[in-house]
C-alpha cells in the first residue's frame, strides 16, 4: 500500500516542501522560487483572460457591465503587478514571505462592487496549471499544447535589472550603424538562400539618430518586398507548423519574442535561429504599457517607467543571448500595440526601434490579421480565408500595392478549427507568383534607409512673423 508522506504540498506541484527552500505567494506555499513564478504566471493569465473575455462580449454597454469590466480590470492589474514585482524581486526579497491585503476602505469598495455586480462565486475559465500569461485572449475550454516540466526552469539564472543612468553624457552619443543590407537577389526574382548566415552579431549602440523613435509601419513602397512577422508571448502551440511552411517556401520572418517564450521553449528558439529567422524583442513578460484598454489612449500607464522599460529590453536580451550566443535584431514590438513617443525614445536609449505593422487607407485596412481572436462572434472575428484575402487584395488600385508591408501574426493560435496559419502556404504561393520576395525587418528597413537617404533634404522655411528659420 502506498503510504504518503507527511509534509504540507507545494500549491503549484503538489511536491513536498523542504521549509530551507520554501517560497511564499500571500498565504499560499511553494516548493522552491520556479513554482512561485509558474503559479503567479497562471494567475495573471486567468485573470487577463476573464478581463478580455468580458470586454469583447457583444452586450449593451450598461452601468453594470462598466462596473463589471471595472473590476475585472483592478483584478488583473493586481496579478499583473504581483507577477512584475516577482521577476524584479532582488535576491534577499525572495527568502521573505510575500504579502498583499488591500485596505479597509478599498476591501470595502471592492466587495461591496463584486455584490452589487453579481460576480460572487461566478465562474472563472479553464486554463491549465501551467499556463502562462498569453499574449491575447484564450477561448473558453481551448487546451494548449504541453509545456515543459517547471524543472526545465531550473538552468535559467533569475535575471536582476541593472539600473541605468537617467542620461548619457553626450561624449559617450555616438550615431548608431546603419544595418548591412542582405545580398541582393538573383535575375529573375528567386529568393535568398534558406537558413543563410547573417554574420556576427554587432554590438548594441548606446544611442540611435533621432529618427529612430519612429513608429516602424512600412518599409520602400517602391520595391516588391514583404516582412511576414510573427509575435510569440508565452505560448507556443502551432511554432512547429509555421516554421514547416516558412521553411518549405524558403521564406524568412521576423519573430518577435518574450524572455518568457525564450525561456520556456529553448528548442524551438534555436530551430528559429538555424533557420535564419530574425528574432527581436517583444519584452520580458509582455505587460500593458499604455492605458489604451482603459480609455483607448496612448498614455504611459504610472507604473511604467524608464528604468522598467529597459529593464524588460535587456532580460529579454540576455536571454536570447544565454541561449543563442548571439545578439538580438535592434528592433522591438509593444505586447498589446501599446506604445507612444515617450516610451519609443526610451527604447531608443537601449538601442531599440519599434516595429509595428502596416496600415492601409482607411480604419478597417491593415495588415493586422487577428489571427489571436478566436470568438466567432466577435466582431473583429476574421476567418482564414477573409485573413488571405485582406493580404493578398492589401493596396489594390494602387501603384504600390502591398510593396513594402509589414504581416502580423502569432506563434499560437487560440482556435481549435479555422486556425490562421494553415492558410500561410497559399498566401506566400500566391505573393511569391505575383513576383514579391519576403524578406526580414532588418532588410525592410536597411531599405528604407537607403532610400531615406536619397531623398534630398527640404529647404528650411522661414517664418514671416519673426524670420526664423523652423524645421518641417
Amino acid at each position: 500500500m502506498h503510504v504518503s508522506q507527511p509534509g504540507r504540498r507545494c500549491r503549484q506541484c503538489g511536491e513536498r516542501i523542504l521549509w530551507s527552500s520554501a517560497r511564499f505567494v500571500g498565504s499560499r506555499t511553494f516548493c522552491w522560487e520556479p513554482c512561485a513564478i509558474v503559479w503567479l504566471f497562471g494567475a495573471a493569465s486567468r485573470t487577463a483572460w476573464s478581463r478580455i473575455r468580458h470586454e469583447m462580449a457583444w452586450r449593451p454597454r450598461s452601468l453594470r457591465w462598466r462596473a463589471q469590466l471595472a473590476w475585472l480590470s483592478w483584478i488583473a492589474a493586481v496579478a499583473q503587478r504581483r507577477l512584475d514585482r516577482r521577476l524584479a524581486a532582488a535576491p534577499g526579497t525572495r527568502e521573505l514571505p510575500w504579502l498583499w491585503f488591500p485596505s479597509v476602505r478599498g476591501g470595502i469598495a471592492l466587495v461591496v462592487t463584486l455584490a452589487a455586480c453579481g460576480l460572487v462565486g461566478g465562474r472563472t475559465p479553464e486554463t491549465q496549471a501551467l499556463a502562462l500569461v498569453p499574449d491575447h485572449a484564450r477561448s473558453p475550454g481551448q487546451t494548449t499544447s504541453a509545456l515543459p516540466p517547471v524543472a526545465a526552469l531550473a538552468p535559467t539564472p533569475p535575471v536582476v535589472a541593472v539600473p541605468v543612468p537617467e542620461s548619457v553624457p553626450p561624449a559617450s552619443v555616438s550615431p548608431a550603424p546603419v544595418p548591412e543590407p542582405l545580398p541582393a537577389p538573383p535575375p529573375g526574382g528567386a529568393p535568398e538562400p534558406f537558413g543563410a548566415p547573417t554574420g556576427p552579431p554587432s554590438p548594441r549602440p548606446r544611442s540611435l539618430p533621432r529618427r529612430s523613435t519612429e513608429d516602424i509601419t512600412r518599409g520602400d513602397t517602391a520595391v516588391r518586398e514583404i516582412a511576414l512577422t510573427f509575435d510569440g508571448g508565452t505560448e507556443a502551440n502551432v511554432v512547429g507548423e509555421i516554421l514547416d511552411s516558412l521553411a518549405a517556401y524558403r521564406v524568412r520572418s521576423t519573430m518577435f519574442l518574450t524572455g518568457q517564450f525564450i525561456r520556456t521553449y529553448p528548442d524551438w528558439v534555436r530551430r528559429i535561429v538555424a533557420e535564419g529567422h530574425e528574432v527581436a524583442n517583444h519584452l520580458d513578460t509582455h505587460p500593458h504599457l499604455t492605458t489604451y484598454e482603459k480609455d483607448h489612449r496612448q498614455r504611459t500607464l504610472p507604473g511604467v517607467t524608464r528604468t522598467f522599460l529597459i529593464g524588460q529590453l535587456r532580460r529579454t536580451e540576455e536571454s536570447f543571448r544565454a541561449l543563442t550566443g548571439k545578439a538580438m535584431a535592434p528592433f522591438w514590438r509593444a505586447p498589446y500595440g501599446e506604445q507612444n513617443a515617450e516610451l519609443r525614445g526610451w527604447a531608443a536609449e537601449a538601442g531599440y526601434r519599434h516595429v509595428s505593422w502596416t496600415r492601409g487607407a482607411g480604419a478597417a485596412e491593415d495588415l493586422d490579421t487577428r489571427d489571436w481572436v478566436a470568438d466567432r462572434s466577435s466582431r473583429i472575428y476574421r476567418s482564414r480565408e477573409e485573413i488571405a484575402t485582406r493580404i493578398l487584395e492589401f493596396g489594390n488600385g494602387r501603384s504600390h500595392g502591398l510593396n513594402g508591408g509589414i504581416v502580423l501574426m502569432h506563434l499560437n493560435s487560440n482556435r481549435q478549427t479555422d486556425r490562421p496559419h494553415e492558410g500561410l502556404p497559399a498566401i506566400i504561393r500566391s505573393l511569391q507568383a505575383q513576383g514579391y520576395r519576403f524578406v526580414t525587418i532588418s532588410a525592410l528597413v536597411s531599405r528604407l534607409s537607403a532610400q531615406e537617404a536619397r531623398v534630398p533634404a527640404a529647404p528650411p522655411l522661414v517664418s514671416p512673423e519673426n524670420n526664423q528659420t523652423s524645421a518641417r
